[in-house]
C-alpha cells in the first residue's frame, strides 16, 4: 500500500469546474478526464475542524465528538474550546488531544505500515505514544496556549478600538533613526516575559535586532523567520518563532505574527517522533507552526494590507511543500498526507469580490498538485488523493441566533438591554444557541438550570424547527436551508453530547461570531461589512467538498467522508462500540473566549 492524500483546504467544485471548462487547470483536468473526479459530500458541519476530523475517521460527529468549534458544558453553559480542549492535573492546565477515535492513519499503523499526518487539523497536542509522524494543523496555539493573533508596533498612537483582537504596542525613540519596542512572551509570577528589541531606519530598509539576531527589513516585505528564548525561570527556556514585517516607514510601524510554538522547544507536546520533527526542522525548516498561520486577524484589522497577507499565504504552502517533498523522498510504503489550506484563508477575505485573486489560487494549487504527483510517481505505483473537507460561499448576513430565539419567546433574559448567555432566565428559557451550527435546549437535569422537561423536548424542538425554516431574509430568501434534530444528523457513540439541533445556515447567511460565543446583537440579521466576506459554515450540501484519485473512482460514484478508509487504506476502519464522554475543565471564562476570538470565525 502506498497512498498519498493531498488536502486542499476549501478547494470548491463550482469555483473549479469552471476552471476546468476554459483549460485553466490542467493538473487536474487529468484526473477529470480518466473518471477520477467528483463532488464530495462533506459531514454536517462543515467546519474545518469536524469535516476533516470525519475524512480522517470515517465518522460523523456522533462518532468522533467533534461538533463545532465552540462545545458547551450543560452545567454552567460555559464555552470549551473544541480543538484545544484543557484539563487539570498535577502540572497544572494541560491541553488533551480534542479526539481519541481511530484513524486512518492509526490503522495503517495497525496493519504494519508506516503513516505520516502533516498540518492535519485537531491532531495537537501530539500523542506521544502514537507511532504516527505528525506535524500538527488547525488548532495548534501559540506560546501563550492562544490560537494566535500578533502584535503591531507603531511610533504613532492607534485609535482606540474595543474590537480589536491584535496587541498595539508603542516604540520608543531612541535617536534620529533608532527606536525600540519589547515584546510580550509567556506569563509569568509577576507579570510577563519579554524580549527586547531594537530597529534601525537605514537607506530605505530596517535593521531588525532580537535575541541575538539580524533581520534586514525592506518595507512591505516579510522578514525571515526568527527564533525567540524566553526564560521562565527555574532554569527553564521555551522558545517561539515570529515573522515581522515593517508596514510603514514614516512613521515607522512594524507587526510582529503571533509567537509560535518552536518545534524543538515547544512547552506542550507539539509534533511526534521527537527525530521525525527535528530531521524536518533541521533539513527543511524554519516553518510557521501556529494552527492559523495565515494571520487573518491583521488583515481584518487593517494592520497589513492585501498584498502583505497574499504574499504569507504563498511563504506558508512553500513551506509545506518543501517539507512534503522532503517526507516524499522517504516515502516507499503506507500513508502519506500533507493539508494545504491558505486557499481557505485567502477565499475567506477575497472570494466575493477579487475572483483574479481567488483564480489565480486555483491554478496555483492546480501547479502544486502537478508537481507533487510528478515527484511521487519517481516511486512504484502510488494511489494519490486530492481531497478537500468542503467547498464556498458568499457570506452577506450574520446571523444572531440568540436574539431570534428571544425575539420568538423561546429566551428570556434579566434585562431587554441583555446580550450574552449569562444574563439568560434559565428559569423561563427553552433554548439557547452556543456555537456557530449549535442549538441546545435548556433541559431540566442535563443543563445546569435546566426547565425543559424531556417528555415536551421534541414538541419544542419540532416547532423551533419549523420556525427556523420559515425565516426569510432580507433577499427574500431562507436564512436557514436545514435544520435537524440531533436523530436525523448525528450517529455514534458520542451523538448524545451533540448539540439538540444542528442548524444549517443558507448561504449568504451565516451564523454571528456573537453567536458561536452565546452573545447576540441588537438585530437577529446584521449586514456583514468585513473584509472576512466569506464562508463555509451553512448547510452542507450547500459547500460540498471535491475528491479527485489517480486510480479513478469508479467504485465510488458519489463519495462521501465514510468512504475515505475504503478509499485510502483499502478497508473500513473498525467500529468502536463506545468513547469515552468528554471532560470538561474549569478554565477561566476569560481566556477561553480569548482564546476562540483568536479564530477568524468568531
Amino acid at each position: 500500500m502506498r497512498t498519498l492524500i493531498i488536502g486542499l483546504d476549501a478547494f470548491d467544485p463550482a469555483f473549479f469546474e469552471k476552471l476546468h471548462a476554459q483549460g485553466k487547470t490542467p493538473n487536474l483536468s487529468k484526473l477529470v478526464e480518466a473518471g477520477g473526479y467528483s463532488r464530495f459530500s462533506v459531514s454536517n458541519p462543515p467546519q474545518s475542524e469536524v469535516s476533516w476530523t470525519s475524512i480522517a475517521t470515517g465518522m460523523n460527529p456522533g462518532g468522533h465528538g467533534m461538533f463545532d468549534f465552540v462545545h458547551r458544558n450543560p452545567a454552567n453553559y460555559s464555552l470549551q474550546v473544541s480543538l484545544l480542549p484543557t484539563q487539570k492535573n498535577l502540572l497544572g492546565l494541560q491541553f488533551v488531544p480534542p479526539y481519541t477515535a481511530h484513524t486512518i492513519f492509526d490503522q495503517a499503523v495497525e496493519d504494519g505500515y508506516p503513516a505520516t499526518s502533516m498540518w492535519w487539523p485537531a491532531t495537537f497536542p501530539a500523542k506521544q505514544a502514537s507511532p504516527v509522524q505528525t506535524i500538527p494543523g488547525l488548532g495548534t496555539p501559540d506560546i501563550l496556549g492562544r490560537l494566535g493573533v500578533g502584535t503591531y508596533f507603531s511610533v504613532d498612537k492607534l485609535q482606540e478600538d474595543p474590537e480589536r483582537k491584535s496587541a498595539v504596542r508603542g516604540l520608543t525613540q531612541k535617536g534620529a533613526s533608532r527606536f525600540t519596542g519589547s515584546l510580550e512572551g509567556p506569563a509569568k509570577k509577576n507579570g510577563t516575559v519579554n524580549i527586547d528589541f531594537e530597529l534601525e531606519v537605514e537607506s530605505g530598509a530596517v535593521s531588525l535586532k532580537i535575541a541575538k539576531q539580524k533581520v534586514t527589513l525592506k518595507p512591505g516585505e516579510w522578514g525571515d523567520i526568527v527564533e525567540l528564548p524566553f526564560s521562565v525561570g527555574f532554569g527553564m527556556t521555551v522558545k517561539a518563532i515570529s515573522r515581522a514585517i515593517v508596514t510603514n516607514l514614516n512613521p515607522l510601524s512594524v507587526y510582529f505574527l503571533p509567537l509560535q510554538l518552536h518545534p524543538l522547544g515547544s512547552p506542550w507536546p507539539y509534533a511526534t517522533p521527537k527525530s521525525f520533527i527535528q530531521d524536518q526542522w533541521k533539513k527543511n525548516g524554519p516553518f510557521l507552526t501556529l494552527g492559523w498561520p495565515q494571520d487573518t486577524t491583521a488583515l481584518n484589522e487593517g494592520l497589513i494590507n492585501d498584498g502583505q497577507f497574499l504574499k504569507l499565504c504563498e511563504m506558508i504552502d512553500d513551506e509545506r511543500e518543501r517539507v512534503l517533498n522532503h517526507a516524499l523522498s522517504t516515502f516507499d510504503e503506507g500513508i502519506l498526507a500533507c493539508v494545504f489550506d491558505s486557499l481557505d484563508r485567502v477565499q475567506h477575505m477575497f472570494f466575493k469580490g477579487r475572483e483574479d485573486v481567488i483564480e489565480s489560487w486555483y491554478i496555483r494549487l492546480d501547479q502544486l498538485v502537478g508537481r507533487i504527483i510528478e515527484k511521487a510517481s519517481h516511486k512504484k505505483k502510488t494511489r494519490v488523493l486530492v481531497i478537500s473537507d468542503h467547498g464556498f460561499g458568499r457570506f452577506d448576513y450574520k446571523v444572531h441566533l440568540n436574539k431570534w430565539l428571544v425575539d420568538r419567546g423561546y429566551m428570556k433574559t434579566t434585562s431587554p438591554a441583555s446580550s450574552d448567555l449569562r444574563t439568560a432566565d434559565w428559569s423561563q428559557t427553552q433554548a439557547y444557541a452556543l456555537g456557530l451550527n449549535s442549538l441546545y435546549l435548556n433541559i431540566a437535569g442535563r443543563e445546569g438550570s435546566g426547565m425543559v422537561n424531556e417528555n415536551e423536548a421534541m414538541q419544542i424542538l419540532t416547532k423551533i424547527k419549523e420556525d427556523l425554516l420559515q425565516w426569510k431574509g432580507p433577499d427574500g430568501g431562507q436564512v436557514i436551508q436545514t435544520a435537524l434534530i440531533r436523530t436525523e444528523v448525528f450517529q455514534g457513540p458520542l451523538a448524545a453530547y451533540g448539540p439538540d439541533l444542528f442548524v444549517g445556515y443558507h448561504p449568504p447567511y451565516r451564523g454571528s461570531a456573537e453567536t458561536g460565543l452565546g452573545q447576540w446583537r441588537s438585530e437577529a440579521l446584521e449586514k456583514n461589512t468585513e473584509h472576512w466576506e466569506a464562508d463555509h459554515c451553512f448547510d452542507a450540501k450547500a459547500v460540498p467538498g471535491v475528491l479527485f484519485s489517480t486510480d479513478g473512482l469508479g467504485n465510488f460514484p458519489s463519495p462521501s467522508y465514510r468512504d475515505i478508509p475504503a478509499l485510502t487504506i483499502g478497508k473500513d476502519l473498525k467500529a468502536q462500540a463506545s468513547a469515552p464522554p468528554p471532560s470538561y475543565s474549569d478554565e477561566d471564562q476569560d481566556e477561553i473566549e480569548k482564546r476562540l476570538k483568536d479564530l477568524g470565525y468568531l
